[in-house]
């Protein structure tokens, strides 16, 4: 018994001493500085919960690495792109060799219309087929084509020579009508009425025919021409015994001329020209007035010695004029004459200084500008015609192009001259007639899918911007839709399966059922539909990115509740929850305030896993061209860009190699952080 007092006082002396901070004596009977150590058992119950959880998640090396790759992932979109110089829309240019078209060549087919001073006025429709009027005259083969207009004006289209056109009016003077010999009329005594067989003639020609036939006469004379009546007894067939002109009378032989003539067409007597028109028993005749010429119309092209010279409209017309002329004409008060060698007209100056040459082809630059020097012209031209007659697709040739220097500028000699390099040009021509001509020349132009350079580590793609800054905007997009849907999922499921879970009975079964409806709905379908419509509705990007994140967050809530609901349902008829009942705590208090807390752990498990799921189904939507539009950035729309063929894929693996990297980087962290964190706070989940 007094042993073991003796122990108990030793005990207790050692106790106080330890907590006073003085020195113990050891087995050995010697003092020492180490402190009372603690087991395993007692530090977990020395540290908080939180405490714990860190300590586990900091001890899982995945989690680690997990961690790690996201803060540089978040570093490399958020603060790299505030670093970076460039934008994700910056598009970038540079000088550089291309084949492009430098001119264009097409055969004048559409004339040219000037209008000559002084000439009659004709039509707007009339004027306006002009061209029309010409090819009929061509298909025909003919020189001169008449036909009268809706004005009773005499139009007449003449061709002068190749390409010249001019249109004529005469005015139609009404001369009178010629009717020949011939069966006139039928007339029916029984009911009195007259069948005419050509034009109808007058009351007092009927009531002579009438009286005629009631007395029985077999002829009868109406205005000196004579008619035979015969016929049965209720039909008189009354006939003109010799044909009949009434009007202005030219001149003996006049009548035999018109009858000669019946057919259409014009015709000369006396050294007038007259026309016939008509057809049956009455024809009518017209004399043509004088003719004089309104509008004047050519293909040919002029193209000047001095690109600087502007030709007007009364030099062109006078000058189209005079080709079949007498080769003189005047024009801004200055004289010049028109030559022609083997074909080829040309246009001098009152000094004989060569202006112009006319052409059948209009050679411009592509852009249209009239620039080009005569020489060049003419060069192409002949290589043209020689292509058409060997029906040759293509034909190269060699001409000196002004040159450009790599900044985009002309270059120029010492004296101010330009500088001239030879250029192979070739000259293509086209289904719809045209020729384009092209040559490899320095422009300026969009630095469209570049390699990497020290300006661009990750190269341009196929908008010419920087792929880098696209990289570190399109992750900003990438993980905020990861985020933005994943919390949007967390707070619509755990509403209602907080709300589910804890109330039960028709409402559990109710929201339940609601979710049952959400699993159930097929997402890709919708999504393509809404992808079609926001198309249709050409949405902006912006507020197509808030509709694809709150769908994806509308269609994925189900899940989260479903999880939400399983744990309440166990947590609810446990002594805590029934103390807070007990004290009178409203529902939703005890719901969001001790319920929700509870199952806190999950959720975070479950955010984290749902990012790296987001960010892969926002990426393949993006893909898809269902996502996110031009000319916003994400890691799926890039991918996109260059997955056209097999050879762009091989072709720009800087591209896609990179960014699928990115995306395989983020999920597989975030997937490492949610097992670390679903470890730390369920050890038991490790077993």
């Amino acid at each position: 018994m007094k042993t073991t007092v003796t122990k108990a006082n030793g005990l207790y002396e050692a106790l106080r001493d330890n907590l006073k901070g003085e020195p113990q004596s050891g087995k050995d009977g010697h003092n020492t500085d180490e402190p009372i150590a603690l087991d395993d058992t007692e530090r977990v119950k020395v540290l908080s919960p939180g405490r714990l959880v860190a300590k586990r998640f900091f001890r899982n090396k995945l989690a680690m690495v997990g961690l790690v790759v996201l803060i540089v992932m978040f570093l490399f979109a958020f603060a790299g792109a505030i670093v970076y110089p460039f934008s994700q829309t910056q598009i970038f240019y540079k000088y550089d060799y291309l084949n492009i078209d430098y001119a264009s060549a097409t055969e004048r087919t559409e004339n040219t219309i000037f209008k000559i001073p002084g000439g009659p006025e004709v039509q707007s429709t009339i004027a306006n087929s002009f061209n029309s009027y010409i090819k009929e005259l061509e298909a025909d083969g003919a020189v001169e084509k008449a036909f009268e207009g809706t004005d009773g004006v005499e139009y007449i289209v003449t061709k002068l020579g190749d390409k010249v056109f001019t249109l004529s009016t005469a005015k139609l003077i009404p001369l009178g009508t010629y009717r020949p010999s011939g069966q006139v009329a039928t007339y029916n005594k029984m009911m009195e009425l007259f069948e005419w067989t050509g034009g109808q003639l007058d009351d007092e020609f009927q009531n002579a025919a009438i009286l005629a036939i009631n007395d029985g006469a077999s002829e009868f004379e109406f205005r000196g021409v004579s008619y035979s009546i015969a016929g049965a007894r209720n039909r008189a067939v009354v006939t003109r015994i010799e044909p009949e002109f009434s009007g202005a009378f030219p001149g003996y032989g006049f009548m035999e001329t018109v009858e000669e003539n019946l057919e259409g067409g014009d015709f000369e007597f006396d050294g007038e020209f007259y026309r016939v028109t008509g057809s049956g028993g009455a024809f009518t005749v017209s004399q043509l007035g004088d003719i004089d010429a309104a509008l004047i119309a050519s293909t040919f092209v002029f193209n000047a010695y001095d690109v600087s010279m502007d030709f007007t409209d009364e030099f062109r017309r006078n000058a189209v004029a005079a080709i079949y002329g007498d080769g003189v004409f005047m024009a801004d008060g200055e004289y010049y004459s028109i030559r022609a060698i083997d074909g080829d007209r040309f246009i001098d100056d009152a000094s004989g200084i060569g202006v112009a040459e006319l052409s059948s082809y209009s050679i411009r630059r592509y852009s249209g500008q009239d620039t080009l020097s005569i020489d060049f012209k003419l060069t192409t031209q002949h290589v043209i015609e020689e292509l058409l007659e060997s029906n040759a697709i293509t034909a190269t040739f060699v001409y000196g192009v002004h040159e450009i220097d790599t900044s985009g500028n002309y270059v120029f000699d010492d004296d101010g001259e330009p500088v001239y390099v030879d250029s192979e040009i070739t000259v293509t021509r086209k289904n719809t007639g045209e020729f384009v001509l092209t040559c490899e020349q320095i422009t300026y132009l969009i630095d469209i899918f570049a390699p990497p350079t020290r300006g661009h580590s990750f190269g341009t793609d196929g908008d010419g911007m920087d792929i880098l800054a696209r990289m570190m905007y399109g992750g900003r997009i990438s993980l905020m839709v990861g985020f933005v849907v994943v919390i949007l999922e967390i707070i619509l499921g755990v509403i209602m399966g907080g709300v589910s879970g804890f109330f039960g009975g028709w409402v559990d079964t109710l929201i339940m059922r609601v979710a049952d409806i959400f699993y159930c709905v097929p997402t890709y379908p919708i999504l393509i539909i809404l992808g079609a419509l926001f198309d249709k509705l050409k949405m902006d990007p912006y507020r197509r990115l808030i509709w694809l994140m709150a769908t994806l967050g509308i269609l994925g809530w189900a899940l989260v509740a479903r999880i939400v609901r399983g744990q309440i349902l166990s947590l609810r008829e446990q002594e805590f929850m029934i103390a807070q009942e007990a004290t009178g705590m409203r529902a939703r208090r005890r719901i969001f305030r001790h319920l929700v807390p509870n199952v806190m752990p999950q959720l975070i498990v479950r955010a984290t896993m749902g990012v790296g799921e987001v960010i892969i189904y926002e990426s393949t939507l993006s893909f898809l061209g269902l996502g996110v539009k031009h000319p916003l950035a994400t890691w799926g729309t890039m991918i996109n860009s260059v997955t056209s063929s097999v050879e762009s894929m091989i072709r720009y693996t800087y591209i896609w190699i990179p960014v699928g990297l990115l995306i395989c980087l983020t999920v597989i962290a975030f997937n490492f952080v949610g097992d670390g964190l679903r470890d730390a706070f369920d050890p038991k989940m490790r077993r």
